[in-house]
């Protein structure tokens, strides 16, 4: 079939996808970036992420550089809230992406942007100040509840969502995370899987901040 945009529907097993996210909101702690070539240059590695790093599409890169500042080193540590955007579109078809609900380390106000979405369309964009939750999630809770959270993750509940899920509870440790990790399932993509995830569909994304004094704030907060 001629213009064929299968390839931008399938998920690839080597990054989180909207699909991991969707009907929870999680909330990511940054524990490494990696930035390389090509069409997805930065790697957002997290706590939890068994391995499958956050690709932001060009748009949300603009979205935390307006907001943390460029250095991608000053990130580490941080925490962002994600969101699965259903409205995301590639090739005129909806096949969601990844999108940036709240941040810490920014005024407490939040922060406005404008998004492109189309050469003739943009929508304002509204991120939220994440306050760091510090309470912990119980670890005999976790430990009596491990074994029907990895039934779920046998029949298709993602890893994502379970640890969204126990967000709602507390922060899990180092310890459970890595208990959970290690009794998710192994994703295997088709090998005829091509380049184009449902987040490159904001990949040509531009965003401009419509606030120049918040962003001020975010950055000088972040030289602080």
């Amino acid at each position: 079939m001629k213009d064929d945009i299968g390839f931008a529907l399938e998920a690839k097993s080597d990054q989180m996808n909207a699909i991991d996210i969707m009907g929870v909101e999680p909330v990511i702690k940054i524990r490494e970036v990696k930035v390389l070539k090509g069409d997805q240059p930065v790697w957002v590695y997290f706590d939890g992420d068994n391995n499958r790093p956050w690709k932001p599409s060009k748009g949300m890169l603009r979205i935390i550089g307006g907001a943390w500042g460029r250095d991608s080193s000053v990130w580490v540590g941080r925490q962002a809230q994600l969101f699965c955007e259903n409205s995301v579109t590639w090739g005129g078809k909806e096949v969601g992406g990844i999108q940036v609900r709240a941040l810490s380390d920014i005024p407490l106000e939040g922060l406005n942007f404008l998004l492109t979405i189309s050469r003739t369309k943009r929508i304002p964009f509204f991120v939220a100040f994440l306050k760091v939750e510090e309470k912990l999630y119980p670890d005999e809770q976790f430990n009596e509840l491990l074994p029907k959270m990895v039934r779920k993750m046998q029949t298709g509940t993602t890893l994502q969502q379970i640890i969204a899920t126990c967000q709602k509870t507390g922060v899990l440790s180092e310890d459970q995370l890595k208990k959970l990790e290690s009794c998710a399932p192994v994703i295997i993509d088709d090998d005829s899987d091509q380049q184009g995830s449902s987040e490159k569909a904001q990949e040509n994304a531009n965003v401009n901040t419509t606030n120049e004094k918040q962003q001020g704030q975010a950055q000088g907060e972040q030289k602080a």
